[in-house]
């Protein structure tokens, strides 16, 4: 199996830009996405948004690997790529970035072309704030009442956030622990309780950014 990605940045929220070049106008959109769905419907809705562009061109990346770009019949390589290569060069993931072209009349060949993609592409990413995402895995501490405020000290500090409590029978803990740190964290936490705390990791995990509480 691919080992796990820890972390990726991405955008916290829409960005755009606007570049002119001989009459024809680039417009670029880049928005956090999660999944190719969410792409399809952003670029659905630019599309019909601008209906009377003559281009819709795009790209996106996912932390897991897929990608895709389109030059929405644009010469091949001016357009598609080279928005994907301003991806590229901010180094973000989970990202979608779509630029509309309005034709000015003048044609600007192949190199005046590209340029004006990547450089429309690259400014919307530049004007974003970009948010570095950990990945977080679910885990479940059981243990004794008494043993409440030794796993709540184990269980401090931005690696680790707790998202229920219950005291029905005892204390059990339901938790994200960043990914890098719970190897060490459990160890932790099992190797000082003298078998009394109850431990069980789910196949879920999630990523957060690391200030998010």
């Amino acid at each position: 199996m691919p080992e796990k990605i820890s972390s990726y940045t991405t955008i916290r929220a829409k960005s755009e830009s606007k570049y002119k070049e001989k009459g024809s106008i680039f417009l670029a959109f880049a928005h956090p996405v999660e999944t190719v769905a969410q792409f399809e419907e952003l670029l659905a809705g630019y599309r019909k948004q601008y209906y009377d562009a003559v281009h819709h061109c795009s790209a996106f990346r996912l932390i897991d690997g897929s990608f895709k770009y389109s030059d929405d019949g644009e010469p091949s390589g001016t357009a598609g790529l080279r928005i994907f290569n301003a991806i590229e060069h901010r180094g973000l993931n989970n990202i979608a970035v779509i630029v509309v072209r309005y034709f000015g009349g003048v044609k600007l060949g192949v190199g005046p072309l590209g340029k004006a993609y990547y450089d429309t592409a690259l400014e919307a990413l530049a004007n974003a704030n970009p948010v570095t995402l950990h990945r977080f895995v679910r885990c479940v501490f059981s243990a004794p009442y008494e043993l409440s405020s030794y796993l709540y000290r184990h269980l401090a500090g931005s690696d680790v956030k707790i998202i229920s409590s219950d005291y029905a029978t005892g204390i059990s803990l339901d938790v994200w622990i960043k990914g890098t740190s719970a190897g060490e964290i459990i160890e932790g936490i099992l190797s000082l309780a003298n078998g009394q705390v109850e431990y069980l990791e789910t196949d879920e995990e999630h990523y957060f950014p690391q200030d998010q509480t």
